[in-house]
């Protein structure tokens, strides 16, 4: 493997994005929520529905948009000619900017770079000044959640040995709840062997647990808590032979903390976690199948701190 691979293999790596075989192009596209005109990894915004468009000196034209995958919000890629050399220019389509937006980074408002062998891979990251990433209508918010998990702690009664339950996945990352059916949820009940994966998601509310402070901070968010819900199958696992069975769900996430459980000896404030599984979309309380809550009563809302991973809300630009 050439260096040039191997930099390309990594920097794949350190985005934690799919990588593009042969000749590629790829980036994210941001908005400045702080204003304070440069790009800020955890604080910006992630922008989803972008059109990034890309024209050749040789004839090629292409365009991605970005979130087109749930899984990389804000994220778009695209394969190049393998016509080379050959020198590009990408530029953000503004009339796909919410809140009338416009590019600030690059200051120029496009990028320009010329391919000269097969197998390179060129980011372009984009960054956008709009209101509409600032003021977030009420309610409009969305989730990701990644290798969270949680044994006995505080109000949690279980066993003391290993993770009892992971989950994570996302939650309505974009303007439209077409793409990916509002995102993915995936729960892992170890002691009852079972594994949930929820789809077809949509955002309940979104809000501020009373008596904490408002809002997030990584990225600044206006909200700390998101309810949601949707339908999705529940299945056996390592033995337990159920299903799988089509269920409906309810799920809140609390962003509380910066990661997730940051100085909880301390006695700082950890981030929650509830949901309930249900068979039965007519009468939930009385066909629960797999229940995270703190007195274990499916009829009240009462979230449990988590001991791993970190619950993430971001304010979005648009109304679900």
């Amino acid at each position: 493997m050439t260096l040039a691979r191997i930099a390309i293999a990594l920097a794949c790596l350190f985005i934690a994005t799919p990588a593009l075989a042969n000749l590629g192009l790829e980036g994210r596209v941001y908005c400045d929520v702080n204003e304070n005109g440069q790009t800020d990894i955890g604080t910006d915004l992630l922008l989803d529905g972008v059109v990034v468009d890309v024209e050749g000196d040789l004839g090629f034209s292409g365009s991605a948009t970005s979130g087109a995958n749930p899984a990389f919000p804000g994220y778009y890629s695209l394969a190049l000619s393998l016509e080379v050399p050959q020198t590009y220019t990408a530029r953000v389509d503004e009339s796909t900017l919410p809140g009338g937006g416009t590019v600030i980074q690059p200051v120029t408002g496009e990028y320009g770079f010329t391919a000269t062998f097969v197998g390179q891979l060129f980011r372009s990251d984009f960054l956008v000044d709009s209101s509409a990433c600032r003021d977030a209508p009420e309610g409009a918010c969305w989730l990701t959640a990644g290798g969270v998990k949680f044994n006995r702690i505080m109000d949690m009664a279980v066993a003391e040995h290993g993770p009892q339950h992971n989950f994570g996945g996302n939650v309505f990352p974009s303007c439209d709840p077409d793409p990916g059916n509002g995102g993915q949820w995936n729960h892992l009940d170890h002691p009852n062997r079972l594994h949930f994966q929820g789809f077809d998601i949509h955002t309940v509310s979104c809000g501020n647990v009373p008596g904490i402070e408002e809002g997030s901070e990584s990225p600044v968010t206006p909200f700390n808590y998101i309810e949601f819900e949707g339908t999705g199958r529940l299945q056996g696992i390592k033995g337990n032979k159920l299903g799988p069975v089509d269920v409906s769900f309810f799920a809140r996430a609390e962003d509380r903390n910066e990661p997730g459980n940051e100085n909880a000896a301390a006695g700082e404030d950890i981030d929650r976690y509830y949901i309930h599984v249900y068979s039965d979309p007519g009468n939930p309380f009385g066909t629960t199948l797999l229940l995270v809550d703190g007195d274990g009563n499916a009829e009240t809302v009462d979230p449990v701190t988590i001991t791993g991973g970190n619950l993430q809300l971001h304010a979005s630009s648009c109304e679900e």
